[in-house]
């Protein structure tokens, strides 16, 4: 109040306000945006009779700094600055904090001044950028490089391949007939699995009794706000500047004491205007900007990577642009951790769309979506299978995530590879009740290039995790290896191969199928696989909308098998890319509805133009 940062009127809040959320009176202003981290750090220093460094004037020793005790430094958000009468001074965000840990570490006691918290992590991004950058990168590969998809065969599976290349014409050329019949009977059977287990999740994901960490806030809400962890949200951004103002408010309007969310909005350097919009937003400091130097692959999850050893929460979760989630969503996830065991590493919450209705494309991809998040994902955690996380609103234990590794910057549907990483270090995933609502995408070209990035990552995925098939077994037991087979495996062959039972089908009845000696049985069979596949995956969509409200949708469901073969198109699409780009990154614009104008009005900001893609 002295310094004239606080009126007399708003103390008496403020100080509730601290009561109620625990936190240190300088990080409530501070979230609130009544103050600056830098101011806070000039009254800390009046306060303890500190000098203050401001480090965009007063730079640092570069000669001090260790690379390798980067984790250090973050951590205690401190920082060797100058050597002064032949001592080294330290700066931190918070000396009393510090002080005993840099005595810790240098085996004496160092003078420690105060600098502005941000300003801190500002400086040790930049200035550690290269060794932030090749930790992003490679960190993976060195640790388990099983796990990486940086080479998109192993020796054994281009073996295989090979050999299989090799025999494939052979038994063409020596028994065709029997070769293309008993491929096209396994395919079958693939297709019709896949759909069995879509019909199944209708009963297992609507009646069957709920996982614990599915009703653990409706079951006995979320800690008091005194009590409640500090939480990490991290969103990755690349030419997103549309669609900031309302994921600005989204932020804003989630549930969780500001002073303890930690949230981490991430640039890419080569993406100035973004960059540029968010600044423009003027938005209080603990929305904190990370900019990842430019470099290749140019991925969101490298881009996640590079921020991550700034994460200061206990938990952490990963937010798309376009997201809203549901402002209790954070809440609910604390409590699904404390209902859950050790072992329980992530939830998912569930994804949908607010433009579900705004044309034909955006209504089969809610209906897949809700069938997906709604049935799919809690079948598969109530019968004990490993699920392939759905790359946003995924929320972690930090510490468990870091020791899978975090994510692989090689591969483009990073969360998918990481459920089934934990599953294989012993950790399981589970599901949470809360929706976060997303922007379908509404114009096909788009889609296409979101999906067969998607489709290309399954790929990945897939080939990664069967790098060594007996150990993947033995670790997800029968269930989970047969659930990743299905889901992963099933999936992506499907996508390839169900244009064929049409091809297949229309030439059997077209030459005659019907009359003995000409196929009748094949032909058959290609036209249940079309129909049962189709209809008990229709059966699972229908029962999804329902749950979820969605009813102008349920007559949309007959619709999906047009939908399924624009899924096909970018399964071919992400088969090339495997092969002649495996790690491209393909963009996918936001902001194109035309809902968003609403919306943007609605964020109380106007809409910022210009937005390259």
């Amino acid at each position: 109040m002295e310094a004239g940062f606080l009126a007399a009127d708003m103390l008496a809040p403020a100080l509730e306000r601290q009561k109620h959320w625990g936190s240190p009176l300088g990080k409530v202003l501070v979230s609130t945006g009544i103050m600056r981290s830098a101011d806070v750090a000039r009254l800390y220093g009046r306060q303890r009779g500190l000098p203050v460094v401001d480090l965009r004037t007063e730079p640092r020793d570069p000669a001090l700094a260790n690379p390798q005790e980067l984790d250090f430094y973050l951590k205690e958000d401190c920082l060797p600055w100058q050597r002064r009468a032949g001592e080294t001074i330290y700066v931190a965000g918070n000396p009393d904090a510090a002080r005993t840990a840099i005595a810790a570490r240098e085996g004496r006691h160092l003078p420690v001044f105060v600098t502005s918290q941000n300003g801190l992590r500002r400086l040790l991004a930049r200035d550690f950028a290269p060794a932030l950058t090749e930790r992003a990168r490679f960190d993976l590969m060195r640790r388990m490089p099983e796990s990486s998809a940086a080479a998109r065969l192993s020796p054994i599976q281009a073996a295989i391949l090979a050999l299989f290349a090799l025999l494939l014409p052979i038994a063409l050329l020596v028994a065709a007939d029997a070769t293309l019949k008993a491929a096209n009977v396994a395919l079958g059977l693939v297709f019709v699995s896949l759909a069995c287990l879509r019909y199944v999740s209708i009963f297992v994901g609507l009646t069957s009794p709920p996982s614990p960490e599915e009703t653990a806030y409706a079951d006995r809400g979320s800690p008091a706000d005194a009590d409640l962890p500090v939480y990490t949200i991290m969103v990755p951004l690349f030419r997103e500047a549309r669609v900031l103002p309302i994921l600005a408010r989204a932020l804003r309007e989630i549930d969780y004491p500001a002073s303890k969310l930690d949230i981490k909005l991430i640039f890419e350097e080569c993406d100035p205007e973004t960059l540029a919009a968010a600044k423009a937003l003027k938005l209080p400091e603990h929305f904190e900007f990370i900019v990842v130097p430019d470099s290749l692959p140019r991925t969101k999850p490298k881009a996640c990577n590079f921020a991550l050893p700034f994460a200061r929460g206990d938990y952490l979760v990963i937010y798309d642009a376009e997201d809203s989630p549901e402002p209790l969503q954070l809440r609910k996830a604390i409590a699904a951790f404390e209902a859950g065991d050790e072992k329980l590493a992530c939830v998912q919450a569930q994804l949908n769309y607010y433009n579900w209705n705004e044309n034909w494309l955006t209504r089969q991809f809610a209906i897949e979506y809700a069938a997906f998040f709604d049935l799919l994902l809690p079948t598969m955690v109530r019968l004990g299978m490993p699920i392939p996380l759905g790359g946003t609103s995924t929320h972690f234990r930090t510490a468990l995530l870091r020791e899978a590794g975090a994510w692989d910057p090689n591969n483009v549907t990073e969360d998918a590879d990481l459920g089934l990483r934990l599953a294989l270090l012993g950790y399981r995933c589970g599901v949470i009740r809360s929706t976060t609502q997303e922007e379908a995408n509404c114009r096909l070209a788009n889609w296409v290039r979101q999906r067969s990035r998607w489709i290309k990552g399954w790929m990945q995925t897939y080939l990664v995790r069967m790098r060594h098939p007996i150990k993947l077994y033995r670790s997800l037991g029968f269930r989970g290896f047969l659930g990743f087979q299905l889901l992963i495996g099933g999936f992506t062959l499907s996508s390839l191969v169900h244009p064929v039972f049409y091809v297949a089908a229309g030439m059997g009845l077209a030459s005659g199928a019907g009359e003995p000696g000409q196929g009748a049985l094949l032909t058959a069979f290609n036209v249940l696989v079309l129909i049962s596949g189709y209809s008990l995956s229709i059966a699972a969509g229908m029962a999804a909308v329902s749950a979820r409200g969605l009813f102008p949708l349920f007559g949309q469901t007959v619709m999906m098998p047009a939908y399924w073969l624009i899924i096909s198109a970018a399964a071919y699409k992400a088969l090339w890319q495997l092969v002649t780009r495996p790690f491209h990154w393909e963009k996918t614009e936001h902001g194109i509805s035309s809902m968003v104008e609403g919306r943007l009005a609605r964020s109380g900001e106007k809409s910022i133009s210009g937005t390259s893609y």
